[in-house]
């Protein structure tokens, strides 16, 4: 055999190797079983592999599949713990035990009643009908929404869904951010009645995820509650053909672009450094961390249902002290009486005046 067949032998044979099919992974179910088995808590699984708690419980819940390089050294714990812990199988012997009850497969079943016994079994027709009963119309979920009405956006690059899922989103710029919600993320929801319309998706910005996209850790306009129309991260959006509304881009924004015909394309954005969540309405709800935040916001959100604000509950400012109750005009000081004049017509004809009589 010559050299070069053997050298071509060999690239195959590296190819092969290259393609064999990976190790599998267990199910989600005995991941967290084997976990639980051995004591061990999310976080210290999370800290051994190098990486966060949400995406150990990604795993667990089946929602997202380890990468490389985390990968080998979860499948390396899990076949550790499979060996200390395994799994119990029931016997598959299907004879009953002495002493044991029948199955429920091994009873016979019941037989047809013959033709000429069937009007002995009957039931007895009543006079009222039987009225029937209907079952509640379960709303199937909406696929275009599977991950929630919002998430929490973070500086790393973790999108913090309501129900614990945990997505990666790009913060490279704002338009590209604006786009991944409204097709990658499947964030929003469905509308209630069919004359009604789909919720926008709604993204919550922490101080980090502002700093990264380039935007103002504190808005210099404090009057106005908005970014200037000059500024380069809004020049971005004109760019790519996006608008904001009359308000501007603020603590409560909306990016949008004129709809299609087949579904509107709009955003929501609520920037929390920038005092979306007031503290007379949210409380401490800006001091959270992105996942407990997005597991309350996502908690109101339902309770409200779609296309509802969620500002939370409106306040209004008290009346200063100092203020008039009532209009400038009721506020006139009160003039002396005058006398009139003589010749005036209220004099009579001895020239006294009315009052003086």
């Amino acid at each position: 055999m010559s050299d070069e067949q053997n050298e071509l032998f060999a690239s195959v044979d590296a190819l092969l190797d290259q393609a064999a099919a990976p190790e599998a992974l267990p199910v989600p179910a005995e991941r967290k079983r084997l976990r639980e088995a051995a004591g061990l808590s999310q976080d210290q699984v999370a800290k051994a592999l190098n990486v966060r708690r949400e995406t150990v419980t990604g795993w667990e819940a089946g929602r997202t599949e380890p990468r490389p390089p985390a990968r080998a050294a979860y499948i390396r714990l899990l076949d550790g713990l499979a060996d200390r812990f395994p799994a119990f199988e029931p016997p598959s012997d299907s004879t009953p035990r002495p002493g044991s009850a029948p199955s429920v497969l091994a009873q016979p079943l019941p037989q047809k009643p013959a033709a000429g016994d069937e009007a002995a079994v009957r039931p007895p027709v009543t006079a009222r009908r039987p009225v029937a009963q209907k079952a509640a119309a379960v709303r199937p979920g909406d696929a275009r929404f599977a991950h929630g009405p919002l998430a929490v956006v973070d500086g790393d690059g973790a999108a913090y869904c309501a129900d614990g899922l945990v997505l990666d989103c790009p913060l490279t710029d704002l338009p590209t951010l604006v786009d991944w919600a409204l097709s990658e993320a499947k964030l929003g929801a469905g509308r209630l009645h069919r004359s009604g319309k789909d919720a926008d998706p709604l993204i919550v910005l922490t101080n980090s995820a502002v700093q990264r996209l380039g935007l103002p850790a504190v808005l210099e306009d404090r009057r106005g509650l908005r970014l200037p129309d000059d500024h380069p991260v809004l020049k971005q959006l004109t760019k790519e053909q996006w608008k904001l509304t009359k308000r501007g881009f603020g603590p409560w924004a909306r990016v949008y672009r004129t709809a299609d015909g087949a579904r509107r394309q709009r955003v929501q954005f609520a920037v929390v450094p920038w005092g979306a969540l007031d503290t007379r309405s949210w409380g401490s709800a800006h001091q959270l961390q992105p996942a407990e935040l997005a597991r309350l916001l996502g908690t109101y959100a339902t309770r409200l249902g779609p296309g509802l604000r969620r500002r939370g509950p409106r306040h209004r400012h008290p009346r200063p002290a100092s203020a008039p109750l009532r209009s400038d005009r009721d506020q006139r000081p009160e003039l002396p009486a005058q006398e009139p004049p003589p010749g005036h017509r209220a004099r009579d004809r001895r020239g006294l005046a009315t009052g003086d009589v």
